[in-house]
This record gives C-alpha cells, structure tokens and sequence, in this order.
C-alpha cells in the first residue's frame, strides 16, 4: 500500500464518482470530502450512507473519514458517528472504525 495524495473535488464530481458504482473510487473520494470539503452535514451523509456499503473498503472510507471530520473540524453529527460505531462489530474493518471512534473522542467535544 502506498501513499497517494487525493485532491478535493467539487461536490458536482464527488455526486457523479459517488453514482459510479465503482468501490475503490468511491472509497477515494470519500476520504477526499472529508478531507478538504467544508460542509460536515454534507459529508457526513456520504459517511452514513457508505459506513453500510457492501464493499470494505468503502466502509473503511467511511470509518476514516469520520476521523478525519473530527480532527479537522472538531465536531461530527450523531448519524455518522452511529453509522461508524454500528462497525465495531465488522471483522473486516473493525481497526478503522476503533481508530475513528478514537480520533472523536480526542478531537471534540460531544455535547
């Protein structure tokens, strides 16, 4: 595995990647939005919506993602952080989400 720096992307294009069906694009651009996209509501229906996505590596996405939101903005809504602790129980990415659920706790404060 190797480090690949991903680039934002306008919320048009992310919609169109995200339509795609393709796993490992969505996965991207997932981590993308969360990253450098400024709406968290926005992102973290993304993050809802893909934390059940047949494919792990999109779940991963979503885990992380979670993460990143917390640490960069501080705060996350309570639909994506459920989305996210319902995958404790997922053997397939289980580390992702213990390490998001982690960054939450580090990185806001929950009301």
């Amino acid at each position: 595995m190797r480090y690949q720096p991903l680039e934002p992307v306008s919320k048009d294009e992310a919609e169109s990647r995200f339509a795609s069906g393709d796993a490992q694009l969505t996965a991207e651009t997932l981590i993308s939005i969360a990253l450098n996209y400024p709406d968290n509501a926005w992102v973290e229906k993304y993050i809802s919506r893909f934390a059940a996505h047949q494919h792990p590596d999109v779940r991963r996405a979503a885990a992380l993602s979670l993460g990143h939101l917390a640490r960069i903005h501080g705060y996350v809504g309570d639909s994506a952080l459920t989305a996210v602790q319902a995958l404790i129980d997922d053997e397939d990415v289980s580390g992702a989400a213990d390490d998001a659920l982690e960054d939450v706790k580090m990185f806001t404060q929950r009301k």
